[in-house]
């Protein structure tokens, strides 16, 4: 019950959000609130949902389904987040705990925390002008620009979106690993004999993970933050498409309807790492 309670007060806030520029408007007398523009419009969204169409939203001069679109923009957009997230974690793992002990590593965490200084926004700017002279040199496009086109593949925005969240995650798994290293039962444990990845997995990974696990959620929403500079800045077709569209108006139905979305799939995307997580400890920490 308590995750129906939840689902309606995001729900709420989704349609307050959105609702805002109607609510809200000025003109020579002044600044107006108008709720019962956000009421009408919210009711109507309802009654669209109980049909199953969800309502239309404008593409220039065409008229679209939302219900058509939502599942490939969905899809889209799931792809991005997961994968980026996934990388997160793989890569805060792999080298902010198994692989910190080598000089090499070290060095690039170095370079990742002068990285960690630049807001998100600049690094996803700067990726796109090195796309561009890359382009330049070779001749050879991975990005696409036009407003008028799609974009031509998913790996350049993927990894483009990954950078803020696996920068953030790593310098925490590293510093919670540095902590934890000097700890008297990880000296007792090397007193002992035991092997380096026996250690790790079986004691520093056991402590690190409840930072990791704490921290995911975080991870998740930079990710979501950049996600809406990624798919407008390189023309991804995905749920941003329903609340930033390029050839029409904002749209309340539409706006609603993707950042809803995009909250669900945060929450998926949680749930399916913490899974992947539980499975990796049940093969290689508790097996």
């Amino acid at each position: 019950m308590s995750y129906v309670r939840q689902l309606i007060g995001m729900f709420l806030l989704v349609v307050a959000v959105c609702g805002a520029p109607f609510m809200l408007y000025t003109d020579k007398d002044g600044v107006h609130v108008s709720p019962e523009n956000v009421i009408v419009r919210t009711v109507y969204l309802l009654e669209q949902i109980a049909d199953g169409s969800l309502g239309t939203y404008w593409v220039g001069n065409t008229e679209r389904s939302i219900a058509q679109d939502i599942g490939p923009f969905a899809l889209s957009t799931f792809e991005l987040l997961f994968f980026s997230v996934l990388i997160a974690v793989a890569a805060s793992l792999l080298f902010g705990l198994f692989l910190q002990r080598f000089g090499a590593v070290r060095q690039l965490q170095r370079a990742l925390d002068v990285i960690a200084t630049v807001p998100d926004f600049v690094l996803i700017m700067l990726a796109i002008l090195a796309a561009i002279q890359f382009y330049k040199w070779t001749g050879i496009r991975i990005i696409t620009l036009s407003p008028f086109s799609d974009a031509d593949n998913n790996w350049f925005p993927l990894t483009v979106l990954a950078i803020g969240p696996t920068i953030f995650l790593m310098k925490g798994v590293s510093l919670k690993y540095a902590q934890i290293g000097g700890e008297d039962y990880i000296r007792t444990a090397l007193a002992k004999g035991m092997g380096i990845w026996h250690i790790l997995v079986h004691h520093v990974y056991k402590n690190v993970k409840p930072f990791l696990v704490a921290d995911l959620k975080k991870t998740i929403a930079i990710t979501v933050a950049n996600l809406f500079v990624v798919e407008y800045l390189l023309n991804v077709v995905g749920l941003t498409r329903f609340i930033f569209s390029k050839d029409g108006g904002f749209e309340f139905n539409a706006a609603v309807m993707g950042l809803m979305s995009i909250v669900l799939l945060s929450i998926l995307v949680y749930v399916l790492i913490r899974a992947i997580l539980y499975l990796f400890e049940r093969a290689f920490v508790y097996k």
